[in-house]
């Protein structure tokens, strides 16, 4: 018996047309355009911000300082590696209820400034098909409109994910919102 297939395939090799239909019999675009988000939760809710704007992220536990006379949204400020950063809450910005959650921060740099984001709980970093995403409707909250860019909705949630827009959010911070 003679092996048809060309030099180089080896048994895990497969063929063209097999690998761009899905089981599902679904057509998988490999070129479609994706952005990365980190998703996370904020008030139970979940929300996203681009990857583009998030720098790093930290434990929740770094130690904040208070300054006196700032807006709601500014929780303190911290020291990381020599800098001085600001800590924003999103809470009053979006007009969530606040919570206890020590959380995690984000480092974010947006709007020609660099601040901490605290959040409750990071869910996941993943890059996520433009397609995905849906222009936010018409129902949604006064308080949250200027500052949610599109919904995100995986197949198995109920509720959909919010993708923030950093730009929006922190120039919010700095006309002193919230």
């Amino acid at each position: 018996m003679t092996d048809s297939r060309p030099a180089g395939h080896d048994e895990a090799s497969i063929s063209l047309e097999d690998a761009i239909h899905a089981e599902d019999g679904g057509i998988v675009d490999v070129e479609e355009p994706c952005q990365q988000v980190v998703l996370f939760t904020l008030s139970g809710q979940p929300y996203a911000l681009p990857g583009t704007a998030v720098t790093e992220i930290l434990k929740g536990d770094t130690p904040v300082y208070f300054v006196p006379g700032l807006p709601s949204s500014t929780e303190g400020v911290i020291h990381l590696r020599g800098t001085i950063e600001s800590l924003v809450r999103l809470q009053p910005l979006l007009g969530l209820t606040e919570s206890n959650a020590e959380g995690m921060l984000l480092m974010v740099r947006s709007a020609g400034i660099r601040t901490a984001v605290r959040i409750d709980q990071l869910n996941d970093v993943c890059d996520l098909p433009l397609s995905a995403f849906k222009a936010p409707p018409e129902t949604l909250p006064d308080a949250l409109r200027p500052f949610v860019s599109a919904l995100w909705q995986p197949e198995e949630a109920r509720v959909a994910t919010a993708l923030l827009d950093p730009d929006a959010l922190l120039k919010a911070y700095q006309q002193g919102l919230g």
